[in-house]
C-alpha cells in the first residue's frame, strides 16, 4: 500500500510539472502565434472595412493596400497591437466582440457634447490618444527615432526638435496610414509634473 501511495504522489508531481511546463510554453508561444498567425489583415478587415481607413480603397473598392513603403507594408497588428501577453489576450476579447460590447455602455452623451464628431474621427482620436499614452510603443518596435534621417531639411529639423522635446511619433504622424482626419484641438497634452 505504501508503494502505491509513493507512486501516486510521484505521478501527481510529474503530472503537475508537465502541466506547468506546457502552461509556460503556451504563454511564451501565445503572443507570436497571435501576432503572426491569428491577427492577420484579412481578419481585421472582416469587421473594420478597408474603405473606411484606406485612402485608395474607395476608388478601387479592392482589398489591396496602397503602394508599399520602403521595407514593406506594415500589418494592422504592427501598429494597433502592442507587444506582450496581455495585449495578445486583449486581441481575442476584441475578436469575440467583448471590447466592442463595452463600447455600447460608454458615456455617448458626454462624448457627443459640443461639436458632432463622425465615427471615423472618433475612432482616430481614440487610437491617437492610446498611442500618445503608450509613447507610440508600437512605432518603436520597428523604428528607432534617433536613427531616422529624413531626406529634406524640414524633416531633419522636425525630428531634431522632436528628440529634444521628447515628443512621441503620433504627435506629428497621425495621418500616416489611414484616411485624413484633422487633429483634435488640445490633443497630446502631457500631464503637469508635480512641483511646477
Amino acid at each position: 500500500m505504501e508503494i502505491l501511495g509513493i507512486l501516486n504522489k510521484r505521478v501527481i508531481v510529474i503530472a503537475a510539472a508537465v502541466f506547468g511546463v506546457l502552461l509556460i510554453g503556451a504563454a511564451f508561444a501565445f503572443e507570436p502565434v497571435t501576432r503572426n498567425l491569428v491577427s492577420t489583415d484579412a481578419l481585421c478587415i472582416y469587421c473594420h472595412l478597408e474603405v473606411e481607413y484606406d485612402p485608395a480603397a474607395r476608388m478601387t473598392m479592392s482589398k489591396v493596400h496602397p503602394a508599399k513603403p520602403e521595407g514593406g507594408q506594415a500589418r494592422c497588428v504592427d501598429c494597433h497591437l502592442p507587444e506582450g501577453f496581455f495585449f495578445s489576450l486583449y486581441a481575442y476579447s476584441h475578436y469575440a466582440s467583448a471590447t466592442d460590447l463595452y463600447g455600447h455602455f460608454r458615456d455617448r452623451d458626454g462624448e457627443r457634447a459640443g461639436a458632432w464628431i463622425p465615427q471615423s474621427a472618433a475612432r482616430a482620436y481614440r487610437m491617437r490618444d492610446r498611442l500618445f499614452e503608450y509613447d507610440s510603443n508600437t512605432c518603436r518596435t520597428c523604428h528607432i527615432e534617433a536613427e531616422i534621417k529624413p531626406k529634406r531639411p524640414r524633416g531633419q529639423q522636425a525630428h531634431a526638435e522632436a528628440l529634444k522635446n521628447k515628443e512621441t511619433c503620433i504627435e506629428c504622424h497621425g495621418n500616416l496610414a489611414h484616411r485624413y482626419v484633422a487633429f483634435r484641438k488640445g490633443a497630446f497634452k502631457k500631464p503637469e509634473k508635480a512641483g511646477n
